[in-house]
């Protein structure tokens, strides 16, 4: 036990435990909730002979303080010697408890102790420590000072954790379509924790999750977290891919937190149209994609530092995507899941966790972990914050409603003529020309939608305009400027086929340009938005792709876009789009 160290606790009058300071659970290796609550016999020592205890009960419940040496036992086996000077807790002259503060006990206290230890056995009286009058004064006077310092810090202590588990739960808040989709369990070493799994929705429908884990536990650990998920929810509701997600949030992480105060993340993105998972892990224990049957489908490993540790030039944010084609159920957890230990100390490991999933129906998996890992603590607390998330996955599930899309086919007769088309009282125009390398590089749609969002006239209607965008955007980048046939999408394996032209293309990409042109006018005395796009390829077969209709992988994104603007045509070889949209 270290010199200078003091140990508080506090017990009701029956020895119960109602407060302890971090230096007992230190120094004995109890968790708080494992204190809270129990007797203080909890840490007797078998070697201090019950007569010392009997000796220390009698003089306290005549109101006196007792003082001695005595030998107390760790929860792992080991001891620690203290000098223990426990006095009775007065309110109004009546004793309401006990207070015990423990100092270090040195050498030839310990000697002195054993050898009465020794006399009491032999079958002398125990005899406990006699202080002087002054003595007690002054130690009752300390004790009141003590308690005094640990009610005021107990007041602000309960304040900031009342303002810190109001800020969590309202950065742990799902929507409600979400929550749906996403079962989480959490268990905290502490009130606050740094273990955090949060979900959005990009204006796209692609579903965001963010598992993150940073150092430690507790309010130290959650304010480190929470500026990650501030950020998270602002990027993910931009639209940026997890690529770039990661990317911010290593800089964030880099320009805000010491360098020892790295977050272990993982980035998911699911997108239930094109049934693609993407995956950017960096270093939190591997996510498992299961089958109806338990079957492991697809797993991420961590393949990469956790954020806060490289720079900018040397993050790598590349995700590593897979497709699904059945029925599926996606588990992330963090590494306290893994590496909770039993009352034998035995942690509850990755093979376990594969065991678990793998014994459990389909319907009951998630809740059959959470079960076995429960008996496997045995009622002790978990050290280390747990957060386990699962995520059902249907086949068949979109995230393109069918009433909108049904809507499509009426589309012709509704849409306005746009030869009425004139400039908008708030005249603006956005122009951008992008190369080969910002191709590559920027997460363009994005970026052009966040700048649109600041206009008046377009505020209210960026989720729209996203999914414009990004539909006519990726066309021209795919089919235009890569030059990639949307038929190698067709069979089991295509779409796989598809994501590895497209990465390889992308990679070798040494020419070509994409022009956007957006400008407000007016359509019928509406305000609308005129979206112009040119790409340098080819251009690409939309008649066909019109003609596939919702039927088709291909054909799904432009179905939806008619269906969302009042007019869109294409002009020449296919490389030139322009489209309009009625901002009501």
């Amino acid at each position: 036990m270290p010199e200078g160290v003091v140990l508080v606790s506090k017990t009701d009058l029956k020895g119960v435990i109602t407060y302890c300071n971090r230096a007992f659970l230190d120094i004995s290796g109890y968790g708080e909730r494992e204190l809270l609550g129990a007797s203080h016999n909890l840490v007797r020592h078998p070697d201090v002979p019950p007569e010392i205890f009997a000796d220390l009960w009698k003089t306290i419940r005549a109101g006196n303080p007792w003082n001695g040496i005595v030998k107390n036992r760790c929860k792992n086996g080991d001891y620690y010697w203290v000098e223990a000077n426990v006095t009775p807790l007065l309110e109004q002259g009546r004793t309401v408890g006990y207070v015990s503060l423990r100092y270090r006990a040195s050498a030839g206290q310990i000697a002195a102790a054993e050898s009465a230890y020794q006399a009491v056995r032999a079958g002398q009286p125990a005899q406990s420590g006699k202080p002087d009058q002054g003595y007690v004064v002054q130690l009752q006077q300390r004790l009141a000072d003590k308690i005094v310092e640990l009610e005021k810090y107990r007041e602000h202590n309960e304040e900031d954790q009342r303002l810190g588990s109001f800020i969590m739960a309202q950065m742990l808040r799902m929507d409600d379509d979400l929550g749906g989709r996403v079962r989480r369990y959490a268990l905290r070493a502490e009130h606050l924790s740094g273990d955090v799994l949060i979900a959005a929705q990009t204006p796209a429908n692609v579903v965001h999750v963010m598992l993150a884990d940073a150092v430690g536990h507790g309010l130290a650990a959650a304010i480190n977290v929470l500026p990650v998920c501030r950020a998270f929810y602002d990027l993910t509701g931009q639209g940026f891919s997890i690529e770039q997600i990661a990317a911010d949030l290593n800089e964030l992480v880099n320009q805000i937190m010491p360098v020892d105060r790295f977050v272990s993340t993982a980035l998911l993105a699911i997108n239930y149209d094109t049934k693609v998972i993407e995956v950017w892990n960096g270093g939190v224990p591997a996510l498992r994609l299961l089958d109806r049957s338990g079957g492991l489908l697809h797993s991420w490993p961590s393949r990469y530092l956790p954020l806060g540790i490289l720079n900018a030039e040397t993050f790598v944010a590349k995700p590593e995507m897979f497709r699904y084609e059945e029925d599926c159920q996606l588990y992330l957890f963090s590494d306290g899941l893994v590496e909770a230990s039993c009352p034998r100390g035995v942690p509850y490991s990755d093979e376990r966790i594969a065991d678990a999933l793998a014994r459990a129906p389909h319907e009951q998996r998630f809740e059959a972990l959470i079960a076995d890992f429960k008996s496997h603590l045995a009622g002790y607390d978990a050290h280390d914050d747990v957060v386990v998330a699962m995520m059902d996955i249907v086949a068949g599930a979109s995230s393109v409603s069918e009433s909108r899309m049904s809507e499509s086919r009426e589309a012709d007769s509704r849409r306005p003529a746009s030869r009425g088309t004139t400039a908008a009282g708030d005249d603006w125009r956005v122009a951008i020309k992008l190369g080969a390398n910002e191709l590559k590089y920027f997460d363009t749609v994005p970026l052009v939608v966040q700048l649109l969002s600041k206009m008046h006239s377009v505020r209210e209607h960026h989720s729209s305009l996203f999914l414009i965008l990004s539909e006519l955007f990726n066309n021209a980048l795919d089919h235009g400027v890569l030059g990639l046939d949307s038929g190698i999408k067709r069979g089991l394996d295509g779409f796989g086929r598809y994501l590895e032209l497209r990465n390889e293309r992308m990679q070798a990409l040494e020419s070509g340009e994409i022009s956007i042109e957006i400008d407000s006018v007016m359509i019928e005395g509406r305000p609308a938005v005129k979206i112009h796009i040119l790409d340098s390829g080819d251009g690409f077969d939309y008649r066909t792709m019109q003609a596939a209709g919702g039927g088709a992988q291909h054909g799904r994104g432009i179905v939806l876009t008619r269906s969302l603007v009042s007019s869109l045509e294409y002009f020449g070889k296919g490389n030139e789009v322009v489209a309009y949209y009625i901002c009501a």
